[in-house]
């Protein structure tokens, strides 16, 4: 138990600096979801979910990312989030980055939802740049 709450603090502190989900093991159970399994944490699209870390941990893994948040509310939890190896989403800005850096319809889809893909696609539009559809 020691060593998971060690797991689980490091891994938290990882997801702070928004390394976690792109560095870790994890898994996909369900699309759009990943879960690492070394920080025993479920993300929903990039984002930490609590019911999904509960489905997928338990109910001691859950509680501990729920508490993780509050704190992390109070503090400095960031923007910033790295899905998978190379692609960058910034909830701000909602838009997710490609491996070439470039703005991605899909990835934005699948990280942000439709509403952020939507918006995407009509600034590209708007302004003539080319984004990436993958």
């Amino acid at each position: 138990m020691k060593i998971q709450g060690s797991l689980m603090g490091m891994g938290l502190l990882l997801m702070g600096a928004g390394l976690t989900p792109a560095v870790a093991d994890t898994f996909r159970p369900e699309p759009g979801v990943r879960c690492d399994d070394d920080a025993q944490i479920c993300y929903d699209r990039g984002t930490p979910s609590v019911e999904l870390t509960r489905q997928y941990f338990g109910r001691d893994a859950a509680r501990a990312l729920r508490w993780e948040l509050r704190r992390e509310e109070r503090g400095r939890y960031g923007h910033v989030f790295y899905p998978e190896p190379g692609v960058r989403c910034d909830r701000a800005e909602q838009v997710c980055y490609n491996r070439r850096g470039e703005p991605s319809f899909r990835l934005t889809r699948d990280y942000l939802g439709s509403d952020a893909a939507r918006r995407l696609e009509w600034r590209r539009s708007s302004s003539g740049e080319g984004y990436s559809s993958r």
